[in-house]
């Protein structure tokens, strides 16, 4: 009987290193509290005129790479909030 207590106790400890700390202490995001005090801006920068292949040569690439990032991510974020409003409207 001694033996199998011990048996289901070195289980035990040998197995503590597998539960989640997620499931045992819940934690906040990192990022949480800073962005509770951020205060509100414009979601979104003054419009830019769209870049074509024409706009671009070896000089100016980077830029108009970096233009080409910020629209994608513009398009991507108002996808986004179009999607949120439209699941929204359903409920």
């Amino acid at each position: 009987m001694k033996t199998r207590w011990m048996a289901l106790l070195t289980a035990g400890v040998l197995n503590s290193g597998c539960v989640p700390t997620n499931f045992v202490v819940p934690t906040a995001p990192a990022g949480a509290e800073q962005a509770a005090q951020k205060p509100a801006g414009p979601s979104r920068s003054a419009y830019s005129p769209p870049v074509t292949a024409s706009q671009i040569n070896g000089a100016n690439a980077r830029e108009k790479a970096e233009a080409l990032r910020a629209e994608i991510d513009a398009d991507t974020i108002a996808a986004l909030e179009a999607k949120e409003k439209k699941e929204k409207d359903k409920e």
